[in-house]
């Protein structure tokens, strides 16, 4: 039997209790990008074919990236890892955290992510193999973090002076229940940003719930109308915003979500 968490029941801050309580970063890509499924193939065919497109366009680069996922998501930086001097990855729970320093460090028991490196390498023309590509991964990573995206500071006590480029994958949308709140989460990780910078956002379409294991948990159901005006309210110029239909045709008691949501970017003021 599935356990719920309810939305109407559950603020910001008691959800990120119940995701540090119940959140399996294993579990959670298994769920999601276990090699074959219904969702790995429909976020590798599309949200990796834009993201190299993007990269290596070379229009998104530099000294440093921050990314900020759910889970232990480092995958979404393959393409990203030739284009900055460092990588930093946060997540949202301690779980996930331990999971991510496992692949850093290369554990027998870490996540196998392989069959993505091997995708993004041959979209790129395997101008390195897929160990190779892991390994650059791994020596760029100079830091795992958690995150918690209602503090001002979503790094807390964490300061770094402002990055390059903040790349956001299923994160605002999981931790805030109310569109007030994602608006108050997205200004509070953009401090993490230098003006003239990169946002790159990854974001599910009109999802109500997303689950992992026997646990359902609400997600903020967003359009790309929403997502557009609470980028460019906060002092942001967008570049691109690509909506991917869902082709994955089963699952649907897993995730209802109807699209990916990819934006790009530039951060033009403070907000």
């Amino acid at each position: 039997m599935e356990n719920t968490v309810q939305e109407q029941e559950t603020s910001s801050s008691s959800l990120q209790e119940l995701l540090d309580k119940y959140l399996d970063g294993k579990l959670l890509l298994e769920t999601y990008l276990r090699k074959g499924s219904g969702f790995c193939n429909d976020t590798i065919d599309q949200i990796f074919s834009c993201l190299i497109k993007l990269f290596s366009s070379g229009r998104v680069k530099g000294n440093t990236m921050i990314q900020f996922s759910l889970g232990p998501y480092i995958y979404y930086s393959f393409p990203a890892c030739a284009y900055f001097k460092e990588i930093i990855v946060a997540t949202s729970t301690n779980n996930c955290l331990e999971e991510l320093e496992k692949w850093r460090k290369n554990e027998a028991d870490a996540l196998d992510m392989s069959h993505i490196a091997e995708f993004v390498c041959e979209r790129e023309g395997n101008r390195e193999t897929w160990m190779e590509k892991q390994s650059m991964i791994r020596s760029k990573m100079k830091k795992a973090l958690k995150y918690n995206v209602i503090k001002h500071n979503p790094i807390a006590p964490i300061v770094l002076p402002q990055v390059d480029c903040l790349f956001l994958t299923h994160c605002l949308e999981v931790h805030t229940l109310t569109k007030e709140g994602f608006c108050s989460a997205l200004k509070n990780i953009s401090s993490l940003l230098k003006p003239g910078g990169a946002l790159i956002m990854i974001v599910l379409k009109e999802t109500t719930f997303y689950m992992f294991g026997k646990f359902k948990f609400p997600h903020l159901c967003l359009d790309e109308g929403f997502l557009r005006k609470a980028v460019t309210d906060i002092g942001y110029c967008i570049e691109e915003l690509t909506v991917l239909p869902r082709k994955c045709e089963e699952l649907f008691d897993v995730n209802d979500y109807t699209a990916f949501m990819m934006l790009y970017a530039r951060k033009e003021t403070e907000g």
